[in-house]
């Protein structure tokens, strides 16, 4: 289970705010050592400005052995996406809040599919969200134009670079395309001493810097820390932005060594 808290440019009125929860479950066979299934659910709500959404998704997840060091795994998100305005902050003069007879003017369906190839050394994630081109609309009582949700490509890889002193190194990029525009990218290092802290850096195109910490309290309950600094004009009206993650796996179990049949010992996710 892993929940997140994200404020973004603190400061700034009506800034960018959200926050998650995720569960998973690993399922393997009992006759099968290689392959497994995982399932989930994931929800999320997030505001900009007087606009926000809400989204809420159940997950599925096979793993497969490819060779003998390599894994691919094939996954979907498949939920409902909510958009909507805070009515509140808005006058009521304006001709947007006449519209807006509800809080949430736009419910459409979404499906992302993803799939990940993995090893004990490197890991290589390709992602499609909003793959429907969704029409916002709403209704006769329209002020501009329909909105239309682009797909949007998400590709990230890793590598992990195990060391004699204890130490591992996780240097990444993600790479974020719309498919017509320029896209953007991310450029990430995470350094883990005995799987018990990390600390790490990301750079996002020209915009942001960050710093990540993460430490494991206990044996199942992992902590993290990110703070985003502006490196663009933003900086000049809001340069801070705060994340906080923390992650718990119920099964109490050696994060080392796959125990019982539901340990996440096996999930990438789980494994620095």
């Amino acid at each position: 289970v892993i929940v997140g808290l994200r404020k973004q440019w603190i400061g700034f009125d009506y800034a960018p705010a959200s926050n998650f929860v995720s569960a998973n479950y690993t399922i393997k066979p009992e006759r099968s050592y290689k392959r497994w299934h995982n399932i989930g659910v994931y929800m999320a709500q997030e505001k900009v400005g007087i606009f926000k959404n809400e989204n809420i998704y159940a997950s599925y997840a096979i793993h497969l052995p490819i060779t003998n060091r390599y894994y691919m795994s094939f996954g979907v998100f498949a939920g409902v996406r909510k958009f909507g305005i805070n009515r509140y902050a808005i006058s009521a003069d304006d001709p947007v809040y006449g519209v807006s007879s509800s809080s949430y003017f736009y419910t459409y369906p979404d499906f992302v599919p993803g799939i990940r190839l993995y090893s004990k050394k490197m890991f290589f994630d390709v992602s499609v969200q909003q793959i429907f081109k969704v029409r916002q609309v709403q209704g006769d009582k329209q002020i501009g134009n329909k909105s239309i949700l682009t797909p949007q490509l998400y590709l990230t890889y890793g590598k992990k670079i195990f060391m004699d002193n204890g130490f591992t190194v996780v240097p990444a990029i993600n790479v974020h395309s719309s498919f017509t525009n320029i896209p953007s990218m991310e450029l990430n290092v995470m350094a883990y001493y005995r799987k018990r802290i990390g600390v790490g850096a990301t750079i996002r195109n020209k915009d942001f810097i960050s710093g990540i910490m993460q430490i494991r309290i206990w044996q199942n309950v992992v902590a993290g820390f990110a703070y985003d600094y502006s490196i663009n004009r933003m900086r000049s009206a809001a340069t801070n932005s705060l994340e906080f993650m923390i992650g718990v796996t119920p099964m109490f179990t050696s994060m080392g060594a796959d125990k019982g049949r539901n340990s996440v010992a096996k999930c990438p996710n789980f494994d620095f």
